[in-house]
């Protein structure tokens, strides 16, 4: 009887490393590689720094529907419900739950417009080998990453709401075919400068490749004004160089 006992706690002692080890397995590391112009940046509609904002990293479970990639609330309830974050799900937006890493403060934009830092213990039970990654990128004022507690490294994604987008917001939804998710204990960087019109999967989903950094897209009613705009100097200088022939 007592050989036997000692049997199992053997056998205990025995199979209790292959748990830990299958545990420890089951994390991965991403990182947001933007700390310059060099890697590349995610700027604004017009070319500028980002100094207000944040960016959100995870997956899509639903359809990319490109007709709505202009930032709204209504995309953007649309496309929060199908974007899956590597942070804690019970502070994610998304309906679906998360993949359980820590988000860094430091995917806030910088006031050198960098974005600089690792998730790390996100589940690759959620984010197997080979998902596709993305970086969901805003520009929009009052709304940052905030701390859960204190000395946390873990971060509160906010919610943004209708009234964000009618004071503006721009954004930026980004891949690319090196952005998959690595083995178990592996680590990923996502390095804006990636992201090349050579890539098979399109990218940006929204905003423009300019080389090594990216641009947001604005929200509806300034590309409207925009083009109106330009509509405008168009004519002016029709209008002129006609005036020019008549006088002449």
């Amino acid at each position: 009887m007592k050989n036997k006992r000692i049997m199992k706690m053997w056998a205990l002692f025995l199979f209790l490393p292959l748990v830990v080890t299958s545990l420890t397995q089951a994390a991965i590391s991403i990182t947001i590689a933007s700390p310059n112009s060099t890697s590349g940046l995610i700027l604004d509609s017009k070319s500028q720094i980002v100094t207000s904002g944040f960016a959100r990293v995870g997956k899509i479970t639903g359809t990319i529907d490109l007709g709505k990639k202009d930032p709204t609330f209504s995309n953007y309830q649309y496309w929060d419900s199908i974007f899956v974050d590597v942070n804690d799900p019970t502070t994610g937006t998304g309906t679906t739950l998360g993949g359980g890493g820590s988000t860094p403060a430091a995917w806030n934009f910088s006031s050198a417009g960098a974005l600089s830092s690792s998730s790390t213990g996100v589940l690759s039970a959620t984010f197997p080998q080979n998902t596709q990654l993305y970086i969901w990128a805003f520009k929009v004022s009052g709304k940052t990453l905030t701390t859960t507690s204190a000395g946390s490294s873990s971060v509160s994604i906010p919610a943004l709401d209708a009234t964000d987008f009618t004071n503006g917001v721009e954004w930026a939804l980004l891949t690319a075919d090196e952005w998959k998710a690595p083995a178990d204990l592996g680590t990923i960087s996502l390095v804006i400068s990636q992201i090349t019109a050579a890539d098979t999967i399109q990218s940006p989903i929204f905003g423009s490749d300019l080389g090594a950094s990216v641009t947001m897209i604005p929200e509806p009613s300034t590309s409207v004004l925009m083009s109106i705009g330009l509509a405008l100097l168009l004519i002016k200088g029709r209008k002129t160089k006609a005036l020019k022939g008549f006088n002449s």
